[in-house]
């Protein structure tokens, strides 16, 4: 896909010979709920665009423009410097995996699709706030959480709590969090399909989604994900660092963007700032599990 690069856009990501996607680092967070089923589902092998939109398109859309005083900015300042530790964009050009062949799952950087969506995923489980089950609870916006057990293992309660307020299964963000493009085939079987084994434990269904920790990935995690029943490997275009939403085109949500957010401290803080945006855009957020289901 082609798109108009922003300058306050951050890209990060470059495809390597060999098929291994390295991407550097960025941050965020975000709500959910549930949502109305949508007029089409969009396969993860080959999506097919609903007949249906009654929203505006993104693209004639005004971006959501803070106030001076507002804590929530939408887009990123030139100079800001905040979220360098934290996973960056891939490249919207990347074009490597979109589909399976040869026993690999296809890679997803957004959701190809005409219904005015956007969705939200938020990454490891360090930070348990109970006022993010609130804020999920009454905006009722559907979020889908990718666990990392070492994040969770502390508290899994916290995320069934999750799962009951959005309706959406927890997926796999491996056991540890490595970079899983330094580690051999067993190494990602291992920290992919215990911890879809151990997530499946704590929440009744097992993963068939998978996100690698950084967005690092390489062949070999597209084989092991395969192995370990995985349907997809999902990236995103969209990241929300500190109340900042970074874009991999443009400066405004589109409709099928997948958005990163983590569950960090200031998680409750920054959820609001994608829901607004998305609204301010005539998007609603859907359940990405709606768009990519298990079968």
């Amino acid at each position: 896909m082609a798109h108009t690069s922003s300058v306050i856009s951050v890209r990060t990501a470059a495809l390597v010979a060999g098929g291994s996607l390295a991407i550097g680092l960025l941050t965020a967070c975000a709500p959910g709920g549930t949502s109305a089923s949508p007029s089409t589902r969009v396969s993860h092998l080959s999506p097919t665009p609903s007949s249906a939109a009654t929203s505006p398109s993104p693209s004639t859309a005004s971006p959501t423009s803070p106030s001076p005083t507002s804590a929530s900015p939408t887009s990123a300042s030139p100079t800001d410097t905040t979220g360098a530790n934290d996973p960056a964009l891939p490249s919207p050009s990347d074009t490597s995996a979109t589909t399976s062949t040869d026993g690999l799952i296809p890679v997803l950087h957004r959701i190809d699709t005409t219904d005015p969506v956007v969705f939200i995923t938020i990454d490891d489980g360090y930070d348990k706030d109970p006022r993010v089950v609130a804020l999920l609870k009454s905006r009722q916006v559907p979020v889908t959480p990718f666990l990392t057990v070492d994040a969770i293992k502390d508290k899994p309660s916290f995320f069934v709590q999750i799962q009951d307020a959005t309706g959406q299964s927890v997926q796999d963000h491996t056991l540890t969090h490595p970079k899983l493009s330094t580690l051999g085939y067993d190494a990602q079987v291992r920290e992919i399909c215990d911890a879809a084994t151990t997530l499946q434990g704590y929440f009744g269904q097992k993963p068939w989604l998978f996100r690698p920790p950084y967005g690092d990935y390489d062949r070999t995690t597209r084989r092991a994900a395969a192995s370990c029943g995985m349907k997809a490997l999902v990236l995103w275009d969209v990241s929300l660092p500190h109340a900042v939403l970074r874009y991999a085109s443009g400066n405004v949500l589109r409709r099928g963007d997948i958005i990163l957010i983590h569950w960090r401290p200031n998680l409750y803080r920054d959820l609001p700032v994608a829901l607004d945006a998305a609204a301010a855009q005539g998007l609603r957020v859907a359940a990405l599990q709606d768009y990519v289901p298990a079968s």
